[in-house]
């Protein structure tokens, strides 16, 4: 449930804030169910005796699923020294933690990173959510934590944006108020912006992730509330605003992030920092790469 003062105000018109309110309230907005397969692979992920034999036999059931997996494996995120060629060598080299992250991120690429009429301002959203994703990884390694967990921080650290503009999109069509002026979008926008953390982590509870990954969601732009997952949150916050470095919305500078306030409690000294600024054009490759 989300409280009501997390609501905002002024943005939407009243009709659609009501309805929007009620939803949120109820437990009962629209949210996108992950594709069987993708399911199917979060679940394994989530058995600590999951045999890779049961992995393999999951993703040879779905061959459009398995034809996106074997793209991203050979993508320069994930490539090895020489060309993945089939599933099951996908399944050896790569592992289960690995291959959940690709097939999330098949997922928010083809059903959760839509919404009629925002389909520009929703890809972006997507090439953002990419580069967080890349730049926590490298955050990650450089303090010798967990690289797969950290790369879906970052991929769904703003998976509650989209969800809500679709949502809005359909309440406005509900309430009969079209979205065709600037301010109507900015409105939808607005909305979204000031909700998604709630969402996106109420979203990825119900796809059973781990309860450190909806709590590193839920609180990244309030590192300091989290108990957990407080240094998830707190990379998941950085790789967040390294990320609009690169592709927005927010206009943020290098010196800004320079004297970032999460770099002391990350203990990230300058040159480590510098190696991070250092990887923008690596992540750009990333990211086009996944597109």
């Amino acid at each position: 449930m989300i409280a009501t003062n997390a609501m905002p105000g002024g943005h939407l018109p009243e009709p659609v804030r009501q309805l929007l309110s009620e939803r949120l309230k109820a437990g009962s907005l629209e949210m996108p169910m992950l594709p069987d397969v993708a399911a199917q692979v979060v679940q394994l992920a989530n058995d600590p005796e999951a045999d890779m034999r049961d992995l393999a036999r999951i993703l040879h059931r779905d061959q459009a699923m398995a034809g996106h997996l074997l793209r991203m494996a050979n993508s320069s995120l994930y490539a090895g020294p020489t060309p993945i060629v089939s599933l099951d060598q996908a399944v050896a080299r790569l592992g289960l933690a690995k291959i959940r992250g690709i097939c999330l991120t098949i997922a928010c690429k083809g059903e959760i990173f839509q919404a009629d009429g925002f389909s520009d301002e929703v890809r972006h959203l997507f090439k953002h959510s990419l580069a967080a994703a890349a730049f926590a990884q490298e955050i990650a390694r450089s303090r010798r934590w967990n690289v797969e967990e950290a790369f879906l921080c970052g991929l769904l650290h703003d998976v509650g944006r989209p969800v809500l503009i679709h949502a809005l999109v359909g309440i406005h069509k509900q309430v009969g108020i079209p979205l065709n002026t600037p301010e109507a979008r900015g409105g939808v926008k607005q909305a979204a912006a000031a909700l998604h953390a709630h969402v996106g982590a109420d979203l990825i509870s119900r796809w059973a992730l781990p309860v450190r990954l909806v709590e590193t969601v839920r609180y990244h732009h309030e590192p300091h509330r989290a108990t957990t997952a407080s240094q998830t949150t707190m990379m998941t916050a950085l790789a967040d605003d390294l990320a609009h470095l690169l592709y927005g919305p927010k206009d943020i500078s290098v010196e800004a992030l320079q004297s970032h306030p999460l770099l002391d409690p990350l203990n990230i000294y300058p040159d480590e920092f510098d190696a991070l600024l250092e990887k923008q054009e690596a992540v750009k490759q990333i990211v086009e790469s996944l597109q």
